[in-house]
């Protein structure tokens, strides 16, 4: 019975024993998980703010494409605006050529009985029809010159608004995502300088005198058939064939001026034994700003070549309607993909980054392999991306970041 309750007794004493060295072992068991628990509250207060400075950095670079693709169908709306000036010129100008063709044709037929009566008829209608159409085409001619006004201004006012835009929305987002309590900063890339100082010189204002002709040739190659062209033959009766030339040109004056001119002649061509003899038969010619003096062989549907004569009589009676402004825009030179814009935005311990890019989807609108489109602010194609940071970039806000401690 002793030995039985000292057994009791040293077994109880052993396990008070174990008891106290385990003690330790569960207070760093406790220790170790409090220490997890606030590693992970950490970490997904890490991501937390990873993931809003992703979705402010790609919401910025959104608005930076937004504006690039608004520049861009503005920029083509000047184009399409200076079109539509060469369009009404040339209407202008054709029926003035078909007033004066009548106009003659009444003139010749006028000793034919009962054809006198028709084709005099007919001159007085064109002509009562030349004056009115005119004045509409005036006046749609200054309604253009408004509108062009109107989109310069715009693009005016989207350079200034959007620049502005984008810290006010990153600021509305982060407290949305209920981290307005941690600072940040919006940065430019490569850099760190803040936006938006380097953003209002990336863009700058062109005027169409002074960009090597850029605007002006793209101006050129968007004219309709009617503008480019209106040369075709009348009717061709072996000996005796008529005519019809005609073209409406945007041309530049030495100091950069812009000017559309349009002309529109026909003649009949006799094909006689031994040469060929041109009647000029009727002419007609409209400007803007600057008078013709003289025309190439290029021109206007190369009526110089095809009715020379005609020609010559008009240049001797033009007609000037209004005039046309020489648009500004804003634009680039040069839009390399290492050039493109993009953003980083900077937390304490968080960065990211995010531009944009130009995208033409090949299997929607396929292009030849020897005609690569190149990034342009002329075409709504920019769409915003997450990006990596670069050395360069990385090495820059580290230092940024020690000379901020």
């Amino acid at each position: 019975m002793t030995k039985l309750l000292s057994l009791v007794i040293k077994m109880q004493g052993d396990r008070g024993y174990v008891s106290v060295l385990i003690l330790p072992a569960i207070a760093g068991l406790l220790i170790l998980l409090v220490l997890i628990v606030s590693q992970q509250q950490r970490l997904q207060q890490r991501w937390h703010l990873q993931s809003a400075a992703d979705n402010m950095a790609i919401s910025a670079a959104t608005i930076i494409a937004r504006e690039f693709n608004l520049i861009a169908i503005i920029n083509r709306a000047l184009i399409a605006n200076h079109v539509a000036q060469g369009q009404l010129l040339g209407l202008a100008s054709w029926l003035s050529n078909l007033n004066s063709a009548t106009e003659r044709l009444a003139l010749v037929s006028s000793i034919i009985p009962y054809v006198n009566v028709i084709t005099r008829h007919l001159a007085t209608a064109v002509n009562h029809i030349e004056r009115p159409i005119n004045r509409i085409i005036n006046s749609a001619l200054m309604m253009q010159r408004a509108l062009l006004a109107s989109l310069q201004t715009a693009q005016w006012m989207i350079r200034a608004s959007f620049a502005m835009m984008i810290p006010k929305s990153l600021a509305e987002i982060a407290q949305v995502q209920k981290i307005e309590q941690h600072s940040w900063t919006l940065l430019h890339a490569p850099g760190i300088l803040k936006f938006p100082w380097l953003w209002w010189r990336y863009l700058p204002l062109q005027h169409a005198s002074r960009d090597d002709g850029l605007l002006l040739e793209m101006t050129q190659n968007s004219r309709d058939p009617f503008s480019k062209s209106r040369s075709y033959k009348w009717f061709d009766g072996g000996l005796i064939k008529a005519q019809k030339a005609g073209g409406s040109e945007l041309v530049a004056s030495k100091n950069g001026q812009w000017a559309w001119q349009s002309m529109d002649t026909v003649a009949l061509h006799l094909r006689l034994l031994f040469k060929r003899e041109e009647i000029p038969w009727g002419d007609g010619t409209t400007y803007q700003n600057r008078l013709l003096n003289n025309v190439n062989e290029n021109q206007f549907g190369e009526s110089r070549r095809l009715n020379p004569r005609a020609t010559q009589l008009a240049l001797i009676n033009q007609q000037r309607l209004g005039t046309t402004d020489t648009p500004y825009y804003f634009s680039r030179e040069r839009l390399d993909p290492s050039d493109w814009p993009s953003v980083i935005i900077k937390f304490d311990h968080v960065i990211s980054k995010a531009g944009i890019r130009f995208s033409r989807p090949q299997t929607i609108m396929p292009r030849a392999k020897i005609s690569i489109e190149r990034a342009n602010m002329f075409n709504a194609l920019w769409e915003p991306e997450l990006q990596s940071l670069s050395a360069q970039e990385k090495l820059i806000l580290s230092r940024f970041a020690q000379d901020s401690l």
